[in-house]
């Protein structure tokens, strides 16, 4: 994808996170979840499209908060973090102070538009917790939310000035 980043752009660690329910992609309401067979499926397609843009993802999902705030606490080798809280949307305040705490940007991600899917599940007024302290948020679009997002986050990375501060050290630069 040439043009999309900046020459020698560094090459940005981003930690994709996928809460409870995730896991069961495929066997859920694809009119909502779309043609992603599987959770797999939809880490193929993001590994394609990172290495495009020259970005190295870790993957890591969980059913279990308690492990979910494990791997943030032991990802200190990434730049960002990319998380579909999925069934601690409304209910995981402490992966949302674990995500705060890293110091790090994080993108929400959701396949459906949370407005719409709540106002459909009998709950209007819900709201996800993790919107107020992400860099960003995608929702509605699916699996190509991740992908815009991830681009969204990666030239956000390489704007040291869009945080308002400059952006962590990357060490994980290529080198040329």
């Amino acid at each position: 994808m040439q043009g999309l980043r900046v020459p020698n752009a560094p090459q940005w660690r981003i930690a994709v996170i996928q809460g409870p329910n995730m896991s069961a992609l495929g066997k859920r309401d694809p009119g909502l979840f779309g043609s992603v067979r599987s959770l797999e499926d939809l880490n193929n397609q993001l590994d394609g499209f990172a290495a495009k843009i020259d970005v190295e993802l870790r993957h890591f999902s969980s059913n279990i908060e308690g492990e979910i705030l494990n791997f943030i606490h032991d990802s200190d080798d990434v730049d960002a973090f990319m998380i579909n809280p999925a069934g601690l949307t409304m209910f995981g305040m402490a992966t949302r102070d674990a995500l705060l705490d890293s110091g790090r940007p994080y993108l929400e991600v959701h396949f459906a538009n949370l407005a719409q899917w709540f106002s459909t599940s009998g709950t209007p007024d819900a709201k996800s917790i993790f919107s107020h302290g992400a860099s960003g948020v995608m929702e509605g679009l699916r699996h190509h939310g991740y992908v815009g997002g991830m681009l969204a986050l990666t030239l956000a990375l390489d704007d040291q000035s869009f945080l308002g501060k400059t952006a962590r050290t990357n060490t994980h630069r290529k080198e040329s």
